[in-house]
């Protein structure tokens, strides 16, 4: 990032520094071209002046018709928000009672709107709180197209229908599962309500559209005139949003007289407007000019009488001459200042983009790396699973190793006595064993390994009898009576390594809540819904307290014994679950127990995949 540097201020002016010694100069020498500036500058001043009251008054009102347009702006970002709008549009047989009628009315009473509609993704309105307005098509319009596109949209027109000056303003929307446009809020303003309270303004006034269509004046004949011919381009764009119902306007009659600094002298179409200082301020929000204008004539005896002042009261005229350009030449510097401190303000913004990119990246690269830690924390819960399981494995290992041991002993002994037959057996004996101590590994190696965190069709049975095999011993062990039921050969849309984790922690967890029970029976069931399966898994312990239902599945959350589990598998378990597209629930059973439900979206094993 490049160095901030300071843009400093320019030198004072020749003109600046020598102001007081010209001054002196003229009052001896310059007295007849004196008299002449002096004219000049009243003039000037006394237009200036004019302008900027004219220039005033047009702030007032376009801050004024910026603060209505804001309000009315923000209504429609509102009522995206609104669910029983997006509800009319997605359920047909809301839109056939009069309260989606009502409802809208109520919005466009309360907000004080001139017309509120629903319009649908072809453009079509679906209801209105006018009437006449119902099943007309909006698809041609630029606020239509803008809120299709998923973009706020603003359009004034003047209503083929009701023929009345409107500013239209939208909002798409969104189906909240895709996020796709699912049909259009558009809320109407009167362009009286806007333009309310100028005509008593001392200023009169004119707006005129991207077009030069004067689309709000003072004077009522102006209205729907142009400031110029309109080209071909400008009727062509006119025809295709339906803007107005014509694109002939006569032309408003104006003379330009002459340009000054920053106004322009006109003559209008109006008695009393035949020399008039026109000045015009861009609304570049809507793409309008706001026009302003003052007559001349009052200012011709302020002139006339600070010439004669200046004529028969040299000193006291040279002097106010002085202290008027002193004042200009300030204002001058103020301008200056003013754009260099705009200058500084637009550095200093540029390089605050510039450090909040930065701070963007840092961001997404934590959240790269929260993810990373994510799936090693995952990781390493299903190596703590596989730590658990140790003491079983290893019982269910060291049962084959030591009939391996004695078989092989036994061979060799018969090997002695060249009973070849015997040594084959005991061989084929060995060659079991080893089988099974393999299947035992392969299934830890499997579940141990990392994944890549993608899901597929997979068979339910598949991690289901693997997740079984891994804690079948515990339950000999614990004399836990384990029932099972066949799935049916569906295919899950599931990481399968994942979802043995999450199988084998359900089941371990079900395992440790029947420690104390008389009675252990765990049961492992599936249950075909509508699109999804259900995943029981059923015990007969001691259940989970209703208290801790609602933090069951919070990270630490654990009601076990201090160094018996750090609260984090369910919590990982029902990341990994919702990851997939499902769900992981639990409740206590009637009868006693507690059961966990799975749920994920399956599919027919004769359908694909």
């Amino acid at each position: 990032m490049s160095p901030e540097i300071d843009i400093p201020y320019p030198p004072r002016t020749w003109l600046q520094t020598n102001l007081k010694p010209l001054y002196l100069v003229a009052m001896l020498l310059l007295i007849p071209i004196w008299l002449l500036v002096s004219w000049y500058i009243f003039t000037n001043q006394a237009q200036q002046g004019l302008r900027q009251q004219i220039e005033n008054d047009l702030i007032l009102f376009a801050d004024s018709l910026d603060s209505e347009l804001e309000k009315y702006r923000f209504v429609p970002k509102m009522l995206i928000m609104d669910s029983t709008l997006a509800n009319a549009i997605m359920n047909p047989n809301m839109r056939q009672f009069r309260n989606i009628y009502d409802h809208l009315q109520h919005i466009r009473t309360v907000t004080a709107a001139d017309e509120v509609f629903l319009l649908d993704t072809s453009g079509t309105t679906l209801a209105s709180t006018a009437t006449d307005n119902q099943g007309l098509n909006y698809a041609h319009t630029p606020y239509f197209r803008a809120a299709k596109n998923g973009t706020s949209g603003g359009f004034f027109t003047l209503g083929v229908n009701a023929g009345i000056r409107g500013y239209y303003f939208s909002e798409p929307l969104f189906d909240t599962n895709t996020d796709d446009v699912i049909g259009v809020v558009v809320v109407k303003v009167n362009m009286s309500r806007l333009e309310r309270g100028w005509l008593n303004r001392g200023t009169p006034m004119m707006i005129t559209d991207e077009y030069g269509v004067v689309i709000a004046a003072s004077v009522p004949s102006w209205l729907f005139t142009t400031r110029s011919r309109l080209n071909q381009q400008a009727k062509e764009a006119i025809k295709a949003t339906s803007k107005y119902p014509t694109t002939s306007f006569p032309a408003l009659q104006t003379k330009l007289i002459a340009d000054i600094e920053g106004a322009r002298l006109v003559s209008l179409p109006k008695s009393g407007f035949a020399e008039v200082m026109e000045v015009n301020l861009p609304l570049p929000q809507v793409g309008w000019q706001l026009y302003g204008h003052a007559d001349l004539q009052q200012l011709n005896h302020a002139i006339q009488r600070n010439t004669a002042i200046a004529v028969l009261l040299f000193i006291l005229t040279l002097s106010l001459a002085y202290v008027i350009i002193q004042r200009r030449l300030q204002f001058q510097e103020t301008l200056v200042r003013r754009e260099i401190n705009q200058q500084r303000l637009q550095q200093a913004k540029d390089m605050l983009e510039v450090r909040v990119t930065e701070r963007t990246k840092e961001l997404q690269d934590s959240h790269d790396e929260l993810k990373r830690t994510q799936t090693e924390l995952i990781h390493a819960a299903k190596l703590a699973t596989l730590g658990q399981m140790a003491t079983s494995v290893t019982h269910e290992i060291n049962q084959p190793l030591t009939a391996i041991q004695t078989t092989a002993e036994n061979a060799e002994q018969w090997l002695q006595r060249d009973n070849y037959q015997r040594v084959e057996e005991n061989l084929g004996n060995i060659k079991k064993l080893a089988h099974k101590m393999a299947a035992i590994t392969s299934h830890l190696k499997t579940f141990g390994r990392k994944t890549d965190n993608t899901t597929s069709w997979v068979k339910l049975d598949e991690a289901i009898n693997n997740a079984i095999e891994l804690i079948t011993l515990r339950c000999k062990q614990e004399q836990v009576e384990l029932q099972v039921e066949d799935s049916g050969g569906l295919l899950v849309k599931a990481d399968l390594v994942r979802l043995e984790q999450v199988l084998i922690n359900l089941l371990t967890n079900a395992l440790d809540a029947m420690q104390e029970s008389t009675i252990k029976q765990l049961k492992l069931s599936c249950v075909q819904m509508t699109k999804q399966v259900c995943v029981k898994v059923a015990d007969s312990g001691t259940g989970i307290d209703t208290q801790h239902l609602e933090q069951l599945f919070d990270p630490f959350f654990t009601t076990k014994s201090t160094g018996a589990g750090l609260g984090l598998g369910l919590s990982i378990s029902y990341s990994i679950i919702d990851a997939m597209g499902g769900s992981l629930s639990a409740h206590n059973r009637p009868q006693g127990g507690a059961e966990f439900c799975l749920r994920l979206t399956f599919e027919e094993p004769d359908s694909g995949a």
